[in-house]
């Protein structure tokens, strides 16, 4: 199985592949959902608080793949017969490189400016999205901490999102088919940092 990862800060265009991966007929798995999903079961409201801090809490309790540990999990029971799966949202070295060590993973990053990013985040309106300049930042420093920077820049493809929706789309289509074209050649491709 060849895992693809997906990073990128909040509102940079993570989501776009979930579109892509329906096109090509492949699964994938949302981190930011797991922490949702966890968020939920901890009985507490969405909002953007309480999600960073479960996610905060979950690196603490059971270290910092623990996100990764739980979506490997559902990888394994829910697609074990598949030959590629999506990971959409990688946070950190210790993610990375969890995965890394069961299968291979191709990274690709979605990049986009923190304005660009805060009016996406602005539009969008999720229940755990924040509201103000001020909580942007808050919520990029605490997604840096994690060490999202360094995933970030060890990205086997960078796509700048600062543009329209369906140039994203073009773009990562662009570069799931060049990864799916490839795929023996990403099989024996991994590192681990």
């Amino acid at each position: 199985m060849l895992l693809i990862g997906i990073t990128g800060m909040p509102g940079a265009g993570k989501s776009g592949i979930f579109e892509v991966a329906n096109k090509f007929n492949i699964p994938i798995i949302s981190m930011g959902d797991v922490v949702r999903e966890e968020t939920i079961k901890r009985g507490l409201e969405l909002n953007p608080k309480n999600v960073g801090e479960t996610a905060i809490k979950l690196r603490e309790e059971f270290g910092k793949e623990a996100i990764a540990v739980v979506c490997l999990r559902t990888i394994e029971e829910r697609f074990k017969n598949k030959d590629i799966v999506i990971v959409e949202g990688i946070r950190s070295l210790d993610e990375l490189n969890y995965f890394r060590k069961h299968y291979p993973l191709v990274l690709i990053a979605i990049h986009s400016s923190p304005l660009t990013r805060f009016n996406r985040i602005k539009e969008r309106d999720r229940e755990d999205d924040v509201k103000s300049w001020d909580k942007f930042v808050e919520r990029d420093k605490r997604e840096l901490n994690f060490g999202i920077g360094k995933v970030i820049a060890l990205a086997d493809f960078m796509i700048v999102n600062e543009d329209n929706y369906e140039d994203l789309i073009k773009n990562l289509e662009k570069v799931i088919k060049y990864i799916i074209k490839n795929k023996e050649n990403f099989n024996s491709f991994n590192f681990i940092y």
